[in-house]
C-alpha cells in the first residue's frame, strides 16, 4: 500500500508544480518549464533516492517560482507536510548569497536539499549551459568536497558526466 500512497504524493506534486509552472518556459530551450523538475524527478527515481527526495525534486522550483509564494508554501504544507516544506523553502537560494555559501548552507541544514539541489545541477548542465554556469556548478562541487560534505558517489558520476569534465 506504500507505493500507491507514494505515487499518489508524486501525482499530487506534480499538479502542484504544474499549476505553478504553467505559462513558464526554460530560457534557452524555450520548452516548458514543467520538463525541468520532471527530469529532476526522474533522475531522483531513477538512482533510488528516496521518496521525500523525489516529492522535493518535482516541487523544487515551486516556491521560487510563484507569483503567490504563501499560497504555494500553504499548498506544500497541507498536501506533504512541514518536512517537505522545509526541504523545498531551503532550495530558494537568495541572490545576495554566495552560491558556494548557498550550497555549502544546504549540506549543513538538509541532506535531501542538497541531494535535490545537486540533481538539478545536473538537469542545468545537460540544458545548454553556459561556460559561467557550468564553471558555478564544478566550482560549487569544489567547495562542498573541500569543506568535507559527503556526496552520494552515483550524484557525483552524474554530474561528472553531464558537465564534460
Amino acid at each position: 500500500m506504500k507505493k500507491l500512497t507514494e505515487l499518489s504524493k508524486i501525482s499530487k506534486a506534480t499538479d502542484l508544480a504544474q499549476d505553478v509552472h504553467t505559462g513558464q518556459y526554460r530560457k534557452v530551450t524555450k520548452k516548458p518549464y514543467i520538463v525541468h523538475p520532471f527530469r529532476v524527478y526522474q533522475r531522483a527515481k531513477s538512482l533510488g533516492l528516496s521518496d521525500d527526495i523525489q516529492i522535493v525534486a518535482i516541487l523544487h522550483d515551486t516556491y521560487e517560482d510563484a507569483s503567490n509564494r504563501e499560497y504555494v508554501a500553504q499548498q506544500i504544507k497541507s498536501k506533504f507536510g512541514d518536512t517537505i516544506l522545509k526541504h523545498v523553502l531551503l532550495l530558494s537560494h537568495d541572490k545576495d548569497t554566495n552560491y558556494n555559501d548557498y550550497v555549502l548552507a544546504l549540506a549543513k541544514k538538509s541532506n535531501i536539499a542538497l541531494s535535490v539541489k545537486l540533481l538539478d545541477m545536473i538537469e542545468n548542465l545537460l540544458d545548454s549551459p553556459s561556460p559561467k554556469q557550468k564553471t558555478k556548478y564544478f566550482g560549487a562541487l569544489q567547495y562542498l568536497l573541500k569543506n568535507g560534505v559527503k556526496i552520494d558517489k552515483r550524484i557525483i558520476d552524474q554530474i561528472t558526466k553531464a558537465s564534460k569534465w
